[in-house]
């Protein structure tokens, strides 16, 4: 990646990224809130059901929103705006049929004697509100509206945060909360439906039916449920349903919280793997193979360097500041969150890795690595949580993602080859050592909330100072760097990526 489609991935990753942390921020500022308000107990149980409602959402929307979205954009780079318009009114019919599923799912459950009762029923009519919500979300993607999408879900999320917080304190408990969330998701579907429906009646005066194309939309969503179902179960808590059978809600508290805070971290690659895929879309489309080797090998590397620094920070500050925010009622998030960190390396990698062969058009490689992965999850999951509880789902699930990175080897192959440098990689590994050394030290001197400031002060500036000194980057990667992102903060990004790749001189 260089030039025009570095650019590209620096801008494209830094919305994309914004749009998916700002809501993870919201999550944790709530969580936070739930947390204190509701105890360990009623959290993890508050924290169960909305995953439930995530899941179920996601089955019965998720792959049908990724195929809607390529298929409009499809039958807009045609030249076809009313056969898009015809298959978004298609695909609203079918999604509610979904919403019916999904939402019933989680109403029975409350019916049948699931505890809160109206938190479960409320949290299913969010569900089918949500899931009716993806169709117009989907078809902006599709017209390439991202910025559009992305603002309502961010202005609806700014609103419902303070509201759900005023709801808990006012001992609304969590039934307020999925009433709430249920009234937010609400707003999100007519305000998406305005948008989406005003930029279609613009682009296209006629709708215009397009059978072959639901039926292709139809055999994508398809596979693409199956591909997201995999990616669930190592990615997206399925440890929850482990921990709900063998273990106590306030389990599930714990390993909500230390799951959330990496997440959050987690989506820095995710996001830029994201962008990444056109781009090695459009140099395979020029058969620029060379191209593609050097773009993956700088993107792993990159990825890599990005995530030893906030692995260091996590598990040598993590423990102390979410026990301060959360409580002590929390303390023992500390082991958790520790594990689950280990994981944000392995998660780098795959996700780099699974960007390249989406770009080359390889679905098969990634679903068989993330099957694999899912079966060792399932497994560690099985063996470990009974006996370990929190402990135990982090390392089932670090399991799984050590197993799904798997999908580097067929990346590299695809790739033909990758250049890793592993020297600048353990002069990273040995910069971020000393910094999380140096961290933690302060943390253990003075303590509290002082000390927590003072260690993650330290901690950014002994590993600035050593990535210069010790040069944590090769010479064309700084100078790449530099090229894209080296005008910001004044130019002390690109003084401070020279240094890091010894002002250009040969390693």
């Amino acid at each position: 990646m260089a030039g025009a489609e570095g650019d590209s991935v620096l801008r494209g990753g830094a919305w994309t990224t914004l749009s998916g942390f700002l809501p993870q921020v919201y999550t944790l500022l709530i969580s936070i809130a739930a947390a204190r308000v509701l105890g360990p107990d009623d959290f993890g149980r508050q924290s169960f059901i909305a995953f439930v409602g995530l899941t179920t959402h996601m089955v019965v929307s998720a792959g049908l929103g990724l195929a809607l979205t390529r298929t409009v954009a499809e039958a807009l780079g045609r030249g076809e705006p009313g056969r898009a318009r015809g298959l978004v009114a298609w695909a609203f019919r079918v999604q509610v049929l979904g919403a019916v599923i999904g939402g019933g799912v989680l109403i029975a459950a409350g019916a049948l004697g699931s505890t809160p009762e109206a938190a479960w029923i409320a949290a299913g009519v969010g569900t089918a509100i949500a899931a009716m919500q993806s169709v117009p979300n989907a078809a902006l993607a599709g017209a390439h509206r991202f910025r559009s999408a992305a603002i309502i879900g961010l202005v609806t999320g700014a609103v419902t945060v303070p509201v759900i917080v005023a709801v808990l304190a006012a001992g609304g408990g969590i039934v307020g909360m999925f009433v709430v969330e249920a009234v937010a998701v609400t707003a999100n579907l007519v305000w998406f439906g305005v948008v989406a429906g005003r930029l279609f009646r613009r682009i296209a005066p006629e709708s215009v039916r397009a059978p072959e194309l639901e039926r292709a939309a139809i055999r994508f969503a398809g596979l693409t449920t199956v591909t997201t179902l995999v990616t669930f179960v190592v990615w997206k808590r399925s440890e929850f349903f482990f921990l709900a059978h063998y273990s106590a809600d306030s389990q599930i508290a714990l390993y909500s919280i230390a799951f959330a805070v990496v997440t959050a971290i987690g989506l820095l690659p995710e996001r830029l793997a994201l962008v990444a895929t056109p781009v090695f879309a459009r140099l395979r489309g020029t058969s620029d193979t060379a191209a593609i080797r050097v773009g993956f090998g700088r993107l792993m590397r990159l990825l890599l360097l990005a995530m030893l620094p906030l692995v260091a920070g996590i598990v040598s500050v993590g423990p102390a500041f979410l026990e301060v925010i959360y409580g002590d009622d929390y303390a023992d998030v500390g082991p958790v969150l520790v594990i689950l960190a280990a994981g944000l390396p392995l998660s780098a990698v795959t996700v780099a890795s699974t960007a390249l062969l989406a770009g080359l058009e390889d679905a098969r490689s990634p679903l068989v690595a993330g099957a694999g992965a899912a079966v060792v999850n399932v497994a560690l999951a099985f063996a470990l949580i009974p006996g370990l509880d929190a402990i135990g789902a982090a390392l089932a699930n670090v399991g799984g993602q050590l197993a799904a990175a798997a999908v580097v080897v067929p990346a590299v192959r695809a790739a033909n080859g990758i250049d890793w440098r592993w020297g600048p990689v353990v002069r990273g590994v040995v910069a971020a050592a000393a910094a999380g050394g140096a961290a933690r030290a302060i943390l253990e001197t003075v303590g509290g909330v002082p000390g927590i400031v003072l260690a993650v002060l330290a901690g950014v500036a002994v590993f600035t100072l050593l990535a210069a000194l010790l040069r944590v980057l090769s010479p064309d990667d700084a100078a790449w760097a530099d090229a894209t992102a080296g005008h910001l903060a004044g130019g002390r990004v690109g003084a401070l990526l020279r240094r890091a790749g010894g002002h250009g001189r040969a390693l």
